[in-house]
């Protein structure tokens, strides 16, 4: 079995970050491994006072401990990171823990909506341009991909407007991109754009929007976009899970009046990605 390295934050309450992204590769039939960033007792988005232990100091001696026995992975997922100090240490360390054919995939987390996150700038976007230089493919949305490369921000349909320009930077680094966001239109749609490099395809997958915005909602279409192209499916297929199963999720999340807190009803879903994958394994 595949492992996968999960770089991330554990929110002990509220969907999100590793909370969903391990369950989401596991059912994909990949061994997850965690190597948390910060331990956090909630989600950020719309609680108060709540408690972070930052994991910079205890990351090396985790990776260390990996090392002395000789673990690498196949792919090395990684999220939010809390300081450039993580930034600078990954940049380091995440060549020597992959296998010799292993994928770096990055969701560089640091915005949305057209600004930062609190405790992101200028500053850490370009530190994160320098990480985004090595993976094998970049996830950002919207307004983190106009930051991190200097590109005019527009969101929804509007922004692909710039998506040829984040295109040649993909090109030019040899990597792959899945742009979020980028399908969102006045006519109830919403999805992303994909660009592979190594069939120089690209394109806009749509589906319906359901609901208003929803926290944990990147880590989930992350997390199965990184699952089904680890099996093997072409970027396109794996952004095309993600986006269509993504309102699937939020369907049956909207019953819960509490979601806004507890977080998308991700679990419901997890049957219909392994089955996913047994059928792509047995297509192959």
């Amino acid at each position: 079995m595949k492992k996968v390295l999960i770089v991330h934050d554990i929110s002990c309450y509220g969907k999100c970050s590793t909370t969903v992204a391990l369950p989401i590769i596991s059912s994909m039939e990949l061994s997850g491994i965690l190597l948390p960033t910060a331990l956090l007792s909630t989600h950020t988005a719309g609680f108060k006072n709540y408690t972070v232990l930052d994991l910079s100091d205890e990351m090396p001696k985790i990776v260390n401990h990996w090392q002395s026995f000789g673990m690498k992975f196949d792919a090395i997922y990684v999220g939010y990171l809390g300081s450039a100090k993580q930034i600078h240490y990954l940049k380091e360390t995440i060549p020597d823990l992959l296998t010799e054919d292993g994928k770096f995939y990055l969701d560089p987390v640091m915005a949305d909506n057209g600004t930062f996150y609190p405790a992101f700038d200028e500053s850490y976007a370009k530190e994160m341009r320098a990480l985004c230089d090595m993976a094998d493919v970049i996830m950002p949305n919207q307004t983190e991909a106009a930051f991190i490369y200097g590109l005019p921000y527009q969101e929804g349909i509007a922004g692909l407007k710039q998506v040829d320009d984040l295109v040649r930077v993909a090109k030019a680094q040899k990597q792959s991109l899945i742009l979020t966001g980028a399908g969102l239109d006045d006519e109830g749609h919403t999805g992303a754009y994909y660009y592979d490099h190594l069939t120089d395809e690209s394109g806009l997958i749509q589906d319906r929007l359901v609901g208003g915005g929803f926290h944990g909602t990147g880590d989930i279409f992350g997390s199965i976009a990184v699952g089904a192209h680890v099996n093997g499916a072409s970027l396109k297929a794996a952004t095309e899970l993600a986006v269509r199963t993504l309102p699937n999720m939020i369907d049956s999340s909207l019953s819960n009046p509490n979601v806004l807190m507890d977080g998308i009803d991700f679990e419901t879903s997890l049957g219909d990605l392994s089955t996913f994958v047994r059928q792509l394994k047995q297509s192959n």
